[in-house]
């Protein structure tokens, strides 16, 4: 069983909120609404075939603990807020990186409660718990990525998709 979000829902972060107190069962969560498609006409190219985004309920439970370690994801002590202005500002990205295989970094031009920009890893092609060949955009983790610039002074060109210029970049405070 899926979980939907409209995340342009006035329910929205009462629906995540609900994920952080643990009052769900095992599932995947479908973000609605984020309009991922958007952002091929920023990068120039077809890189997202989808427009929702989903992410195991786990994975949205661990990011907003505490911070520290636990089983395969580190807790980041999101604010259930942050995950919420974070998607609603996935179109607007200060820049898009290619991580690894499928996996892309955006990072909207959004600051988190931590006076941080967040940085969303997104798997294309990714599988769902009850149906592993689903193929869809998938959450793998949400954090706070502090040193934004030293972390894209260091990365090979080719790696970045996108990147605002200086005179378009202007992060939104929370």
């Amino acid at each position: 069983m899926n979980k939907i979000i409209n995340i342009k829902s006035n329910k929205a972060i009462k629906e995540i909120r609900e994920f952080r107190d643990k009052l769900f069962a095992p599932c995947d969560v479908k973000f609605t609404n984020v309009h991922m498609r958007e952002l091929n006409t920023i990068i120039k190219t077809e890189l997202f075939m989808k427009n929702d985004l989903y992410i195991n309920s786990t994975t949205l439970w661990e990011i907003m603990h505490p911070e520290g370690g636990s089983g395969s994801h580190n807790y980041h002590e999101l604010m259930p807020e942050d995950i919420f202005n974070a998607l609603n500002n996935l179109c607007d990205p200060q820049c898009v990186i290619k991580v690894k295989n499928e996996r892309y970094a955006v990072i909207p031009a959004y600051v988190s409660s931590f006076t941080e920009p967040l940085m969303v890893i997104i798997e294309l092609n990714s599988g769902l718990i009850l149906n592993k060949n689903a193929n869809v955009n998938k959450i793998v983790t949400i954090y706070p990525k502090s040193n934004l610039n030293d972390y894209l002074e260091k990365l090979d060109e080719k790696e970045i998709l996108y990147k605002k210029n200086e005179h378009q970049y202007r992060l939104q405070l929370p």
